[in-house]
């Protein structure tokens, strides 16, 4: 699966891609559900509330009823969420970063601000664990 040149990761295993001006498109790591049999997404939330690094906006359920919590990793607005995603969480599975992401942030402040890690830091991190 090809990965996006510019991308971003967190330590809870979420990318984050840059999209336009102050605009960035937040998902789910292949590491975080490669081996989850995802059966649910939920994201709490409305589109143009405003949500914070450290937030909890969501869990992934899986079918052996495993939660796991979505932690956001930027501060911002919330602009979309992906319904397709939700309706078809598999989607994630076939296509994390087109078509799987989660949901559409316009940041309060500059990308560069937030603690994330670079993919080759990222990598690393994964090799550790």
């Amino acid at each position: 699966m090809k990965k996006p040149k510019k991308i971003f990761y967190s330590e809870d295993h979420l990318w984050v891609m840059p999209k336009g001006k102050n605009t960035v498109l937040v998902g789910i790591t292949e590491h975080l559900i490669s081996d989850k049999d995802i059966e649910k997404i939920t994201i709490d939330g409305d589109e143009n509330s405003i949500l914070y690094v450290g937030d909890v906006v969501g869990e992934i359920i899986t079918k052996d009823d495993d939660s796991i919590e979505i932690i956001l990793p930027v501060s911002g607005r919330l602009k979309k969420i992906n319904r397709e995603v939700i309706e078809n969480p598999e989607i994630i599975l076939d296509d994390p970063y087109k078509q799987g992401w989660l949901m559409e942030i316009e940041l309060d402040q500059d990308l560069s601000s937030f603690s994330l890690l670079t993919p080759e830091e990222y990598k690393q991190l994964v090799e550790e664990t």
